[in-house]
């Protein structure tokens, strides 16, 4: 059972199809040609130079015009573009052209018509010997051509000669003069065409010279175009695999025709100039002979009182033979010469008439009909409207169509007679009663507009590319339950490209495990549904193609639409709607949405995309740069020479070798990309997002298969014993930060000891005074010989190891940035002492060990540093206290004239503030270290040995040395020589000060004894 009860679900017969509607009109017996027969809307004008402006009319205009036809004005030309519907037109003509009984009538169809068989159509209108003679003519000159190779050949030939001999001009510009000239002469054009080389393209089945020939001796066939057959300028840019064999004119020719096409547009014209004549020697008849056929019937029809009307389908098919048509209907009756009134209504293509025709035509025209509507005026044409009656057509069926007419009935509808007349026409429409199903108003507006390629409606590619292919091949897929089709959609598919783009709704539509039923579901929405989002269509609709509507989306949404045909088009819930989307989406998301429709996407948008996820997994995988800075994810150089994995790639041909793809068919990725897409919108939160609770549920978890993705392939391969050896080179490296006076290395949080795995040595200023420690940090540092050469590896090369058990790379081996969780998992459990396996290289091994040996032989390095650090126990009290009575004495000496010579006040006053708060407490600090260096650990030491004392040391120790001289001198000054009047009269108050200076003074002494350094620098 389908939705028709017994009957198929399609209410038509394939087999019907083809001859309903064929390629061409008059292909179709008379019954279908007027049951199919739609009112075209027609620009009437009335000058032929005019081409603006018009009455828009219908065909009974163009039937008035014939009827009304004045015998001076005989030419009444219906033009238009290929396809438009020029031939239907006079055919429609001629089935309804009611002709006087003097009237004599000739109808040259555009196909399967020849030279002769035109020529002889018209004889069939003359008598007499002279008529009879006509005939045996034509008979005995196209037989002699019946050949094609020959036919071609001659031609070729009658070219060559022609061009030679006719093809200059006098007129014109001095350069087309000389062109012409060159092109005419023996080594131009007829040089070409006499060369055998280039023979076979000249001669091409495809080109005009074969297809010239053929239309002349079997008539145009339907795949033949519309055109005139001339030469172009694209025939003439010639080019030949063996070029060297062709003769030098014919070479320098074809050259510059191939680099010059203003040289190529010339030569087509000349060459098309010398067809007419041409021809004419070829089949041996031409123009003149036509002129003189048609003539010669004009007179004999004019002594029986009779009239000529000649209904011409495609004025091009008598190209080469053109001019003697013309004369003949332009020729005058004269007293001489009585003829017979000649009427022409003729079919021709717009440029063939404005370019090809002769000012003689204009003149003698009486109407000009237009199907090329100009722009700007409304017309009532309904698309709909044309397709219905085709489709009721191939509902009846020709041998009924063919009886109605026999029995004077009108065109039988087949929609009365179905079960479900009703309900089709609610849900899918009807035009005049007839049905459009299997399409809709929507559907089929959508399947003509793939089919344009300017948005203009050309009804032989309706029939042809729209209904005919849906009509025959998806009859049996509806009546197996398969349609929409793939071929329906591949066939239309850019019409609907701009429908349901959104990938929400496409989910809303599917049926979870059944894809061939969501696809199917998803296909009809898109074409026959609103254009508003997900919905659910008429239910007659969903049951006509069983396809079930989804329960959630509740009924079908209806839009208005305003009919642009005067027959009315009944109330459907599916009809095209008034507006795209229901909000507006944010760029990025409607880039998303055509990507995913069509495949496309611009560069800008492709960008942007790639940055929100790269920066989405980056801060999923937490990579970090080892220092607690910023990932290692980026574009720096140092360690992360670039992202691989930033290049998103959206080319599908492309996949294998992307890092992170994104494929349209994986609808979880599309639907997260687009979600990321609308939530990184400027301030956009998940809130604004529609379905954003659930839309970031989903983005989170394709955020985390993204990751996972990129994780994998970026952590090299996983060995048994990656951990051990990667636990051992975190210990030694340890060892060499804090040997290199890492901070971090000293301390015990995890993040901090990572960090201190790849920190940058810091800068020591007194590595100078310190050769010993120089010394270490090279060997930790540089490691030994180069290459093959390479004896100790150091610090760097040991960093790189790590990175080969701990790093993600970028593919060529480079670390990318590292693994913090594996890193973390080692430096909190560590492998202390734990022997190397034996997948470590005996360079690795070796290196460590001699590493781990100078580690151990620091004791060197103590008196080294000790020799830089003062001892200010015997001080007596702070630096700032001592500096600051000393200054008061040096003032006091200085006030009374008294101060010896080499004390400057100002210097000891500038040593005494150069030194810093926390000074001293890092030099006391430092020399306690150092003053218990067998009590402390190895980490101890080193931290003691790297200290950041060294500059503290050197204030300190500057100003000791000037405070001792001082006081040096002001002893040597105080114990010569007696008192003066002046001091003893201050003999008391000085008294204490003496007694404070040599306090002083012992403490400075004592401090300078026991420092070898300070003692030899104060000698």
């Amino acid at each position: 059972m389908s939705w028709r009860g017994t009957l198929p679900a399609a209410c038509w017969t394939a087999t019907e199809v083809s001859a309903i509607i064929p390629v061409e009109a008059e292909s179709t017996s008379d019954g279908v040609f007027l049951a199919t027969h739609s009112t075209i809307p027609i620009t009437q004008r009335d000058q032929v130079n005019n081409a603006l402006g018009g009455a828009v009319v219908d065909e009974q205009a163009l039937l008035r015009a014939v009827q009304e036809q004045p015998a001076d004005q005989p030419i009444i030309p219906i033009l238009g573009k290929s396809g438009t519907g020029k031939s239907h037109l006079v055919r429609w003509l001629r089935a309804h052209l009611e002709t006087k009984d003097s009237t004599r009538l000739i109808f040259v169809p555009k196909h399967r018509m020849s030279l002769r068989g035109i020529l002889e159509l018209i004889l069939e209108h003359a008598s007499g010997e002279r008529a009879d003679e006509l005939r045996a003519k034509v008979a005995t000159a196209v037989d002699a051509a019946a050949d094609e190779k020959t036919a071609q050949l001659r031609l070729r030939n009658a070219l060559a000669v022609n061009i030679e001999t006719r093809g200059n001009r006098s007129d014109g510009s001095a350069e087309e003069i000389e062109l012409r000239s060159y092109l005419a002469s023996p080594r131009g054009l007829p040089a070409l065409f006499g060369d055998d080389v280039f023979r076979g393209r000249l001669l091409d089945q495809n080109g005009p010279i074969a297809r010239l020939v053929r239309e002349k001796l079997a008539g145009r066939g339907d795949e033949d175009k519309e055109d005139a057959f001339g030469f172009t300028a694209d025939d003439l840019n010639l080019s030949v695999d063996d070029v060297n064999r062709a003769g030098q004119a014919a070479r320098e020719v074809a050259g510059a025709l191939t680099s010059e096409l203003a040289l190529r547009k010339l030569a087509a014209q000349m060459i098309n100039e010398q067809l007419g004549p041409s021809v004419s020697e070829v089949f041996g008849l031409g123009g003149d002979d036509l002129k003189q056929i048609l003539t010669d019937v004009r007179v004999d029809m004019d002594k029986q009182g009779l009239e000529l009307l000649v209904l011409i389908e495609d004025f091009s098919i008598f190209q080469g033979i053109q001019g003697g048509l013309i004369d003949a209907i332009t020729l005058i009756s004269t007293e001489a010469q009585r003829l017979c009134p000649m009427r022409v209504v003729m079919a021709v293509t717009t440029g063939y008439f404005i370019n090809q025709m002769p000012e003689t035509v204009y003149t003698r025209t009486y109407r000009v009909f237009d199907l090329d509507l100009p722009e700007g005026i409304d017309v009532s044409f309904q698309p709909s409207g044309f397709a219905s009656r085709y489709l009721n057509a191939v509902r009846v069926g020709v041998d009924e169509l063919e009886a109605a007419r026999a029995r004077g009935d009108g065109v039988p509808n087949a929609c009365e007679q179905c079960p479900v007349n009703a309900e089709c026409h609610s849900a899918f429409g009807q035009v005049g009663g007839y049905g459009l199903f299997p399409f809709n108003p929507a559907a089929l507006d959508r399947a003509i507009k793939s089919q344009s390629t300017d948005g203009s409606f050309v009804a032989r590619d309706v029939l042809t590319r729209v209904l005919r292919p849906v009509l025959h091949r998806d009859e049996a897929e509806i009546n197996s339950g398969r349609f929409p089709s793939d071929g329906f959609v591949d066939d239309f598919r850019t019409g609907a490209n701009d429908r349901l783009t959104n990938i929400e709704d496409q989910v809303k539509l599917r049926s979870p495990g059944d894809e061939d039923l969501s696809e199917r579901r998803i296909r009809l929405v898109r074409f026959w549904g609103s254009g508003e989002g997900a919905e659910n269509l008429a239910a007659t609709v969903h049951k006509a193609f069983e396809v079930p509507p989804v329960a959630e989306l509740g009924g079908p949404k209806k839009a208005t639409v305003e009919p642009r045909s005067t027959q009315p088009i009944e109330p459907s819930e599916t009809l095209t709607p008034t507006r795209e989307h229901v909000a507006a989406a944010p760029p990025l998301v409607v880039a998303v949405d055509v990507w995913l429709a069509t495949g496309n996407m611009p560069q800008g948008p492709t960008n942007d995309l790639r940055n929100i996820v790269f920066h989405a997994v980056r801060q999923r995988l937490g990579f970090d740069d080892g220092y607690g800075g910023d990932s290692l994810w980026n574009n720096d150089k140092t360690l992360a020479p670039g992202f691989e994995a930033k290049m998103i790639e959206f080319n599908q041909a492309k996949i294998a070798g992307a890092l992170l793809p994104m494929d349209r068919s994986n609808t979880d990725d599309m639907r997260a990309l687009r979600a990321l897409a609308w939530v990184n919108h400027k301030n956009t939160t998940w809130a604004e997002v529609p379905d954003g609770e659930l839309l970031q549920r989903l983005t989170e978890n394709a955020i985390d298969r993204w990751a996972t993705r990129v994780g994998d392939a970026l952590l090299p391969p996983q060995e048994p014993n990656d951990d051990t050896e990667l636990a051992r080179l975190v210990e030694v490296l340890l060892s060499i930060a804090r040997a290199l006076g890492i901070r971090d290395a000293y301390k015990s949080d995890t993040p901090s000891r990572i960090r201190a795995l790849f920190a940058p040595v810091p800068a020591r200023m007194d590595l100078d005074r310190r050769p010993g420690l120089r010394s270490l940090h090279g060997f930790l540092v540089d490691g030994a010989g180069s290459g093959s050469n390479l004896s100790r590896v150091g610090r760097s090369q040991l960093q790189q190891r790590l990175l080969r058990h701990a790093s993600y790379s970028q593919g060529s081996g480079k670390p990318l940035a590292l693994d913090l969780n594996k890193l973390t998992k080692v430096v909190r459990t560590g492998a202390v002492g734990a022997p190397w396996p034996d997948s470590t290289p005996d360079l690795i091994k070796t290196s460590v060990a001699t590493i781990e040996a100078r580690l151990a032989s620091i004791d060197s390095l103590q008196a080294e540093a000790s020799r830089l650090v003062p001892d200010l126990s015997d001080l007596g009290g702070g630096i700032v206290d001592v500096a600051s009575e000393l200054l008061v004495l040096v003032n006091e000496r200085a006030a009374v004239g008294a101060l010896p010579g080499g004390i400057s006040p100002a210097d000891l006053q500038a040593a005494a503030k150069s030194i810093k708060h926390g000074d001293q407490r890092k030099v006391e600090a430092a020399f306690a270290e150092l003053s218990r260096w067998d009590q402390l650990t190895r980490d101890e030491q080193l931290q003691a040995l790297n200290g950041d004392w060294d500059e503290p040391a050197q204030r300190v120790g500057a100003w000791l040395q000037m405070a001792r001289q001082t006081v040096r001198l002001l002893e040597h000054s105080l114990g010569k020589g007696g008192q003066s009047d002046v001091q003893r009269e201050y003999a008391e108050a000085r008294d204490q000060l003496v007694a404070d200076l040599i306090a002083t003074a012992d403490s400075i002494a004592s401090t300078a004894t026991e420092d070898p350094t300070v003692a030899e620098e104060y000698a």
